[in-house]
């Protein structure tokens, strides 16, 4: 089978489709991803093949802010939707179709915020599926993003599609049950998955890392998307942790220089990337902005978590790990050293948030793992495809 995978060049949104399609590959399918260029790179150092489809992040991004849809509201995920829907969408579909006249794919598998993706699979008459990032898109969201991308649709001949084509064929879901128990619209065609953890548990951590352990050990992310992990956003994060007991390991993303931070207080080591398979084990708790990655990984290990969400999915991401008794959360407004320390505390002495993780652990161990979801995948489509 000839899979065509599309996937907005955010590693947020590439690393959690990585080791399915590292799976398909494996199994002897075609596989082929389909990106903007700042992430072919990444993508062909993940051993995939890519093509370049769509424009750079920051390049979006910026036109989505010129927008009148962006000043019409001031919903948290509003600059993302505008950016997928009306910008990333329309400049994307071009390059896909002519990728696809080369490619030929008898599948299509996209990211929930790929918009272009279900109208080339619907134009071309094959299947699509959407591989989950995180919780479901609200609502409200999808039917913002359906109507921006409805014109496409018409263009097309097609009839658009009322959730913007996310819920065609198949949607691959990372997050365990006790924190998104309603699948709504997509109940019927779901098929859960493990979620995706950066690195392998064998990979190689700088030597002060490796020596940790005499006291707990927090990690600290704010993702890798540059409006999130500003340097600045950093400084009451570490004042919280100097005096807590602890020891943080900070990651701060590729693009942001650790000296950026400034001095650190002495219990905290900073670098810019880590592989999480191996960080983790040897971490009591995670503090980080309720990315999904980042947020589904910590739970992988059973972490209790301190949460600070700033936009994006993060505030439901955060609402539902705090309904299933694994994280404080710090709203924007909150976020202070003395909120921080005394959350820190609370998720390293209050046994209640590490059993809650470790019911999430054991959910997420249970799901299938990508290879097994890869054979499932394409089992399904051996008869209808």
């Amino acid at each position: 089978m000839r899979i065509l995978i599309a996937t907005t060049p955010m590693e947020g949104v590439f690393a959690p489709v990585a080791p399915l399609a590292a799976a398909l590959q494996a199994s002897g399918h075609q596989v082929l991803v389909a990106t903007a260029p700042q992430l072919t790179a990444r993508v062909r150092a993940a051993g995939l093949p890519a093509a370049e489809a769509g424009p750079d992040a920051p390049d979006a991004a910026a036109e989505a802010v010129t927008l009148p849809e962006f000043g019409a509201g001031i919903q948290p995920w509003r600059i993302g939707a505008v950016m997928f829907a009306k910008v990333m969408a329309p400049r994307k579909l071009a390059d896909l179709t002519a990728i696809a006249e080369r490619f030929r794919p008898d599948l299509v598998l996209h990211a929930p915020v790929d918009l272009a993706a279900p109208i080339l699979a619907a134009e071309r008459g094959i299947p699509s599926i959407t591989y989950g990032t995180g919780l479901m898109l609200e609502p409200e969201l999808v039917a913002a993003m359906a109507e921006w991308v409805a014109p496409l649709w018409h263009s097309a001949g097609l009839e658009a599609d009322e959730h913007a084509g996310l819920y065609r064929h198949g949607y691959l879901d990372p997050v365990p049950a006790s924190l998104q128990p309603d699948l709504g619209v997509a109940a019927a065609i779901t098929q859960p998955i493990r979620p995706a953890v950066s690195g392998r548990p064998v990979d190689e951590l700088p030597e002060s890392l490796r020596r940790l352990g005499d006291r707990p050990v927090v990690y600290v992310s704010l993702g890798t998307v540059p409006i999130f992990n500003q340097p600045a956003a950093f400084g009451p994060l570490l004042a919280g942790l100097a005096d807590s007991g602890a020891d943080a390991v900070v990651t701060v993303g590729a693009g942001t220089d650790p000296a950026e931070l400034g001095p650190v207080p002495s219990n905290v080591f900073v670098t810019q990337w880590l592989s999480l398979s191996a960080v983790l084990p040897r971490c009591d708790a995670v503090l980080c902005h309720a990315g999904a990655g980042t947020t589904l990984a910590a739970l992988s290990y059973g972490l209790p978590l301190v949460l600070s969400p700033r936009g994006a999915d993060q505030f439901p991401t955060a609402a539902a790990c705090r309904a299933a008794g694994a994280a404080q959360v710090l709203a924007p407004d909150a976020v202070s050293p003395h909120a921080v320390h005394a959350a820190i505390r609370a998720v390293l002495t209050d046994e209640s948030y590490r059993n809650s993780a470790a019911r999430l652990r054991v959910e997420i161990a249970a799901r299938p793992s990508p290879e097994s979801a890869a054979q499932s995948l394409l089992d399904g489509f051996a008869v209808g495809a």
